[in-house]
């Protein structure tokens, strides 16, 4: 038999636990709408335009390190347009100091997301072929570096002639090591045209040696500024004939009208 004590306790706990569940039902639905109105549910396409705005300056403010901290917090959301730009801003110190580490991640993030560039690209294959910002790996070197050259990159397409030249990542094949400089060469990328000319001195990634062919490639480098490649050309008029030299010279006016400007 229960004692009046005990029985008036527990009718005290009883009223206790209504008044506190009546308490809990008022307070619920208006935390409820305090949550639904949190500027925090902005949509990640608005945190992009605000970003945007701050990039460009587009009706005020131009702060590129208030657009980083907008692009990143959609870049963190998942979006692959923010994760390259706010890449790209890491890469080139915009808004922030340059981080190759940071720019390598929202880069690689962005393009396994569907997001990228041939530039973006040629910057993922570098980071692997140099282990700069993540471990040196050749084959994915290789995979970003055919993709980007794909798509026109000289940079690319020279780095892919050395993998291709020196047998990293891929097997070894000089020839078509050579037609990827030669791409890059007729693209305008000034080491490649070095390159190309080296080849034809040696004949390794050609048919066979060309002294003539090696002058004009060389010719053009040095023209660009390339010293090692002035160095060489100096040394071919050494060695080639009056009449060699000419024709030598009248390839280089020949390679010029067809090279990228």
């Amino acid at each position: 038999m229960n004692s009046p004590v005990k029985n008036e306790q527990k009718t005290l706990i009883q009223r206790t636990m209504r008044h506190q569940f009546r308490k809990i039902l008022v307070v619920f639905p208006f935390a409820v709408f305090l949550a639904s109105a949190v500027p925090a549910a902005e949509t990640l396409q608005s945190v992009k335009e605000r970003a945007k705005n701050y990039y460009w300056g587009i009706g005020g403010e131009q702060s590129y390190p208030k657009a980083l901290q907008f692009y990143l917090t959609a870049a963190e959301g998942g979006d692959a347009e923010a994760q390259f730009i706010s890449g790209g801003m890491y890469f080139k110190g915009l808004g922030t100091i340059k981080d190759f580490k940071k720019a390598f991640r929202l880069l690689h993030e962005a393009a396994k997301n569907g997001k990228s560039t041939a530039e973006s690209e040629q910057i993922l294959g570098q980071a692997f072929l140099l282990g700069s910002g993540v471990p040196k790996n050749y084959q994915k070197a290789l995979q970003w570096y055919q993709s980007a050259a794909e798509k026109g990159n000289k940079e690319a397409q020279n780095e892919l002639g050395f993998l291709y030249f020196v047998g990293n990542g891929v097997e070894q094949d000089a020839e078509k090591g050579g037609d990827y400089f030669l791409k890059a060469a007729y693209n305008g990328l000034v080491v490649a045209q070095y390159n190309v000319g080296i080849m034809y001195y040696t004949g390794r990634g050609v048919k066979t040696a060309d002294l003539e062919k090696s002058y004009g490639w060389l010719n053009i480098a040095a023209a660009n500024g390339h010293q090692p490649a002035k160095s060489a050309r100096e040394y071919l008029e050494t060695i080639l004939s009056k009449e060699e030299l000419t024709r030598a010279q009248h390839y280089s006016d020949e390679i010029l009208k067809v090279i990228a400007p």
